[in-house]
């Protein structure tokens, strides 16, 4: 298969070298991608104020929801994709790739119908606080209305990294991240739009970062070059895709679906303690950028060297990507923990920053305990990029959404302050953990055909 100079084989060379090329461009790219949330959150803080924050994070773990969900059945495609790529089965390639971005099209139209109609129900069911519900709302139909463009992003960029191209999503949203910063000084500044102004910003960046990645994924010079002609769903690669997909959607969702119950929990602690964690979560987002982009390469760099037979090389660079993750979590948490109420200066106007000191105390939970999220993570990244998503997904549910669920539930009710609330997530990723670690080293069994 005649390869592009972007598109990494990863079946050969130094593996921490590799590993490394391909990650580097990955979190710069998803580093852009969160400068997004992070450009909202100071232009809308500066000009709007705590509350205009505060209502955005309100409802930012439930838009995640639909977006998590999606992207997870996009990942069945992407390890089938990364595993042609290795074996160099091009034909099935060509396949996979067409109907992975056609899906991600049909489905992100029907979630962008569908998001805009439920929108107020789901603000009212997160108990936003009144003062808070029109900013909140405006933001949340203008967010659900850009699925389409915000699907088709991430299916198109999930689809070159299978490939080995993880510098061309980086490309589209340096791009992007820019327009965005534009677009929302203009829109939530002179133009008064408030939240709706910064939600707007996003999508139309989105949507230029989307064209850019389609762009390539049109050329001739790709491994599989997309075409109009060629887009239809593959029946099989569709039922392969949905095998892997689903489990993977599913375990993508437990995620928000716990965060919304603590949220709704946290919504009713008022609107600095709301906003205080709310400067907490753009804060940590390079922790969570880290822990999600090092398992991602993980999973392309195992999928490639299972489909070209290469299983002892995938193993070795298990170890080498949690050796890499552990201490580069451990390095930034010493950071945040030191650091947060200094930091969070940025993201609020000097009139606000009376909840600093909450920021900080809430961070000094936090931080000592990300490291831990990292290693069941990266475990599970190299289960599934050998085809097997189903029993990770399982463990994730029982130690992650199962925990937070219980907690909010049970110990919560007791003593509903901040501090008992927050500690639904350290406690939730140790027991992930610690199940991914007993399941992989005492009852998974390598898988040896393509997923």
């Amino acid at each position: 298969m005649k390869q592009r100079t972007h598109n990494l084989n990863m079946t050969e060379g130094e593996i921490w070298k590799v590993i490394l090329m391909f990650f580097l461009p990955m979190m710069a790219g998803n580093l852009i991608q969160q400068l997004y949330a992070t450009v909202d959150a100071i232009i809308v803080g500066r000009f709007v104020g705590k509350t205009g924050l505060a209502a955005i994070d309100s409802i930012m773990a439930m838009l995640r929801l639909p977006g998590n969900v999606f992207a997870g059945l996009g990942g069945g495609s992407t390890i089938i994709i990364s595993q042609y790529f290795g074996a160099n089965h091009r034909e099935e390639l060509d396949k996979a790739v067409h109907t992975s971005i056609l899906f991600s099209l049909t489905g992100g139209a029907i979630l962008s119908v569908a998001g805009v109609l439920i929108a107020p129900f789901c603000v009212d069911w997160l108990q936003v606080p009144p003062e808070l519900r029109s900013q909140a709302l405006a933001y949340t139909r203008i967010y659900f209305a850009g699925f389409l463009v915000t699907m088709s992003y991430y299916t198109s960029a999930g689809t070159l990294r299978a490939m080995g191209d993880s510098r061309t999503p980086f490309v589209a949203m340096a791009v992007a991240c820019v327009i965005n910063i534009v677009l929302d000084i203009l829109m939530v500044g002179p133009m008064g739009m408030g939240t709706a102004g910064a939600a707007l910003a996003t999508v139309i960046a989105q949507a230029i970062s989307m064209l850019i990645n389609f762009r390539a994924l049109t050329a001739p010079s790709s491994p599989a070059p997309m075409a109009l002609s060629k887009m239809k769903m593959d029946r099989e690669v569709l039922r392969r895709t949905l095998r892997l997909g689903v489990p993977l959607s599913l375990q993508a969702a437990v995620y928000p679906i716990a965060n919304m119950a603590i949220q709704t929990t946290i919504n009713l602690t008022g609107t600095d303690h709301i906003a205080a964690w709310a400067v907490c979560a753009k804060l940590d987002m390079i922790i969570w950028m880290c822990a999600d982009s090092l398992p991602s390469t993980l999973a392309t760099f195992v999928a490639q060297n299972h489909g070209a037979g290469k299983d002892h090389r995938a193993r070795q660079g298990i170890r080498t990507t949690l050796a890499m993750g552990v201490g580069l979590i451990g390095a930034l948490s010493v950071i945040l923990y030191f650091g947060a109420a200094w930091l969070g200066r940025f993201f609020i106007p000097e009139a606000d920053w009376s909840i600093l000191p909450l920021t900080g105390k809430y961070m000094h939970m936090m931080a000592p305990f990300y490291w831990t999220y990292v290693v069941g993570e990266t475990i599970c990244a190299a289960v599934r990029g050998e085809g097997e998503t189903l029993r990770p997904m399982l463990l994730t549910v029982v130690g992650t959404c199962g925990l937070r669920l219980a907690w909010v539930a049970f110990a919560v009710p007791m003593n509903p302050v901040m501090e008992v609330i927050l500690w639904a997530f350290p406690l939730s990723w140790m027991a992930t953990s610690l199940l991914m670690v007993l399941y992989y080293f005492g009852f998974y069994r390598p898988k040896h055909k393509l997923a």
